[in-house]
């Protein structure tokens, strides 16, 4: 039995994940549960969960920084964050920290339910893998080889006592990468490296051979012997099974520990490069600069508008080229692509919290950090925003859900408009006024001048806090064009004036 830890400060969301889903049959257990940050953190240590569902917004210490104290200890529990679409800033952080998947409340039977069979079947294999790893999985057994698995388990620490011998060898690193952009499976490299030490005189004299948890291979050669004719038929090996190679070459005076931890925490030097390549560390300087995604919100709603993604997706590869052009890091264009997904995934979930659930179902955040080529990555991503917009257009086959969709997304665009109106939304969907506003009620529960104002007063509310802009200014900048008007709705809507509820957040 899997174990879990659930983590909200709310009980009713501890009864209702217990009740959606049938754990026992699925092979888990709720082993805990935790109503704020620090008592997450104790749970955690205590029983040693296999999955954690965490809410982000929790007492004490909030949900983001748990993840990340629980990352720093422990890369292998399976960690889910349970969110509200306005809490996009902290699950994007928090899907960096590495978090397996996120759910948007409110939280559905059927998301749940496979959201729980893909965190087993993703358990499963790490199981099943860990139980492998336990065999070993060196190609060579002799002593050279031990010696070199324990120098990589230990990341590079702790290597004097191999110096001596390792001195008497050539050391070189690899990073095997696949036709998909993916390092290779542990099962299809051990098969790679039999056929590897075929190949005269390759095989003759190559000491040992191990794979690192980072993906890393490492391989240690009789001293002298490695040279660029034995390093062209390792390239010309890997092109011709179709698969992409990066070699990266120790030098003589390169410090033998400093040189494999840079190794093991290097991201990959051919991340924007089609062919394989030979390196060495140091060649190549990535940039960290930021890759801003708040523009594409805008965007978004404009594609569910007209029902394209075109030019959303022109966006994303205009983004690719300058990430390249510009050499950002592989890891920061990862996040932006994460990024991406996510606020499609918010504003499905936003402009259609009861149809949309099914939608971007499978955006998983490993598919994305362990992409190792820009050029598979970019295809990844507009696949999976293609196959949304396909998947939207069936899922609205219910007119009157389609209707909902149409008008939040028409609305996210246009609701700052002073003149917006709920006619403009009736004239954009093509139907009359009174049918509009009677069917929205009818599909989404609540009416639409009520979604319009709630848009308005949260962005009222961020301007607020996070600027010092006039109050009147505010108010237009979120559709309202008297001071007062605004005032009004923003009392009614929050309990306080503007300026209250501005002093009292800047305390």
């Amino acid at each position: 039995m899997y174990r879990v830890l659930l983590v909200d400060d709310e009980i009713i969301n501890y009864q209702l994940f217990e009740k959606l889903v049938k754990w026992e049959e699925k092979g888990f257990e709720i082993v805990g549960t935790a109503s704020d940050g620090l008592e997450a953190l104790q749970q955690y240590e205590q029983l040693e969960p296999d999955l954690i569902f965490m809410d982000i917004q929790l007492p004490l210490m909030d949900g983001l920084e748990c993840v990340r104290c629980i990352r720093e200890a422990d890369k292998k529990v399976q960690i889910v964050i349970v969110s509200a679409y306005g809490d996009f800033s902290y699950a994007q952080k928090a899907i960096r920290y590495g978090v397996q998947d996120f759910l948007l409340k409110p939280v559905s039977r059927l998301m749940l339910n496979q959201l729980v069979d893909k965190m087993r079947e993703t358990l499963d294999k790490n199981s099943l893998e860990q139980s492998e790893g336990e065999n070993g999985i060196d190609v060579f057994s002799n002593e050279k080889t031990r010696s070199l698995t324990q120098l990589i388990k230990e990341d590079g620490n702790g290597y004097e006592e191999y110096q001596e011998l390792l001195r008497k060898n050539e050391i070189c690193g690899l990073m095997i990468i696949d036709d998909a952009g993916n390092l290779v499976s542990a099962d299809r490299w051990k098969e790679l490296m039999n056929h590897l030490i075929q190949i005269k005189p390759v095989g003759k004299i190559l000491q040992g051979i191990v794979q690192s948890s980072t993906g890393h291979t490492l391989m240690c050669w009789e001293k002298d012997t490695f040279t660029e004719e034995i390093s062209r038929q390792i390239l010309e090996f890997f092109i011709d099974g179709r698969y992409k190679v990066q070699i990266y070459i120790k030098y003589e005076a390169d410090e033998l520990g400093e040189w494999i931890r840079r190794l093991l925490n290097s991201e990959n030097y051919g991340f924007y490069e089609e062919n394989s390549g030979v390196y060495r560390l140091g060649d190549v300087e990535y940039s960290h600069r930021e890759m801003n995604t708040q523009e594409i919100s805008a965007r978004i709603a404009k594609a569910f508008v007209d029902n394209s993604p075109d030019q959303v997706l022109q966006w994303i590869e205009e983004r690719f080229e300058e990430a390249k052009k510009e050499k950002i890091s592989p890891v920061t264009l990862k996040d932006f692509s994460l990024d991406v997904l996510v606020r499609i995934k918010f504003a499905l979930k936003k402009f259609d919290q009861q149809g949309s659930f099914l939608l971007m179902r499978n955006v998983r955040v490993e598919n994305v950090h362990k992409m190792q080529d820009a050029g598979r990555l970019l295809d990844f991503l507009v696949e999976k925003i293609k196959d949304t917009f396909m998947d939207l257009e069936k899922c609205m086959v219910n007119q009157g859900r389609s209707l909902v969709f149409a008008a939040n997304a028409f609305t996210e665009l246009y609701y700052c408009d002073v003149d917006f109106s709920v006619q403009k939304v009736a004239d954009h969907i093509g139907i009359s006024k009174n049918y509009f506003t009677s069917q929205y009620k009818e599909q989404s529960g609540t009416g639409f001048w009520e979604y319009v104002t709630t848009l308005r007063m949260e962005k009222a509310k961020e301007y607020l806090i996070t600027t010092e802009e006039a109050v009147g200014n505010i108010g237009r900048d979120v559709g309202y064009e008297s001071e007062y008007h605004f005032s009004r709705k923003f009392k009614e809507y929050t309990g306080e004036s503007p300026n209250r509820f501005r002093k009292n957040r800047s305390k």
